[in-house]
């Protein structure tokens, strides 16, 4: 009787060692499959953030940005806003002189914050409108210093070639295939352009010109985006004597040096005593293309650095030299 009640014991605790090795197995089992599942999801997740996330490149280094950001802020002296627009972004804010966009863009910019014009800006006020990108011209360092540890930034130098801005813009907010092609179709529409006013005109001379408060801006013929609009895309033949870079400033007697025979004014103000004293003076109205009557005052005259108001002052030029 005692050897049987023994061996049953033995089996009992046999039975009870097993089971619980058993429990064990399935616990440690299941905790890695627990364990694998979170590190299988964490992984998921990183994927997720690096495929919201683009790369770019800018003057100062590189910064992460969201692929498809909704709440952009570009702080720029140049309406940089109209190549947002024009790869169908709309700007959540942008500068604004006394409140108002530029008037190229008045239509395509309503419903956004305009911020005032300022050489500095506050970081706070850029803080409390939570932007999730931010585009900031190179004067504007002071604001990346602050800010770009916590704000996705991109810094783009105001340069000669608009083209470049233009696209290091759209890159920025994740369309820049959409960027390269809106160039590419002013260009074809450029040069459709140009090529019907020099059938027109022929080799007659152009000059840019606008009558600031204090003395005249002459465009010259590289290193900015006018000069490269009317001797670039629309290949009109420049005048004589033209700086050979971006311009320069000069008074009413130094108009005297030049003569072309058409000179595109891209005045911003057309009024005040400073106009009037030019445009009335004897060395204006000696020029050859205002005794021909070939001043062409244009209504796009914010520099044309952006492609939707290249687009308006290529259809502006097409209209009043070919009268289409």
């Amino acid at each position: 009787m005692k050897n049987l009640l023994s061996m049953l014991s033995i089996l009992l605790l046999t039975v009870i060692f097993v089971a619980g090795c058993g429990n064990n197995s399935m616990k440690s089992s299941g905790e890695n499959d627990t364990k694998s599942t979170e590190v299988s999801q964490g992984t998921s997740d990183e994927k997720e953030d690096a495929n919201d996330t683009i790369t770019v490149s800018h003057l100062y280094g590189e910064a992460k940005v969201p692929k498809d950001p909704k709440k952009v802020i570009l702080l720029s002296h140049v309406s940089w806003e109209g190549s947002l627009v024009s790869v169908g972004v709309k700007p959540f804010a942008v500068m604004a002189y006394d409140n108002e966009f530029p008037p190229h863009l008045v239509e395509e910019l309503q419903g956004v914050t305009p911020l005032p014009y300022a050489d500095e800006i506050n970081p706070e006020e850029i803080v409390k409108l939570n932007p999730d990108l931010l585009i900031i011209s190179d004067r504007y360092k002071p604001l990346y210093d602050q800010l770009s540890e916590t704000i996705p930034t991109v810094v783009v130098e105001v340069g000669g070639d608009w083209k470049e801005d233009h696209l290091k813009v759209t890159e920025a907010v994740g369309k820049l295939e959409e960027g390269k092609k809106v160039i590419k179709d002013l260009e074809t529409e450029a040069a459709e352009i140009g090529k019907n006013i020099k059938e027109k005109v022929g080799e007659e001379k152009f000059m840019a010109v606008a009558i600031n408060k204090k003395d005249i801006r002459v465009y010259g013929l590289i290193n900015h985006a006018t000069n490269s609009l009317l001797f670039e895309d629309l290949q009109l033949t420049p005048a004589e004597g033209l700086p050979n870079d971006f311009g320069e400033n000069i008074s009413i007697e130094g108009l005297a040096k030049y003569n072309p025979d058409h000179i595109i004014d891209v005045t911003y103000f057309n009024s005040g005593e400073f106009y009037d004293t030019v445009t009335q003076g004897e060395v204006w109205n000696n020029l050859t293309a205002v005794k021909n009557k070939n001043v062409h005052t244009l209504s796009t005259t914010w520099g044309f650095w952006d492609p939707i108001e290249r687009q308006k002052g290529l259809k502006e030029i097409q209209a009043i030299l070919l009268g289409e």
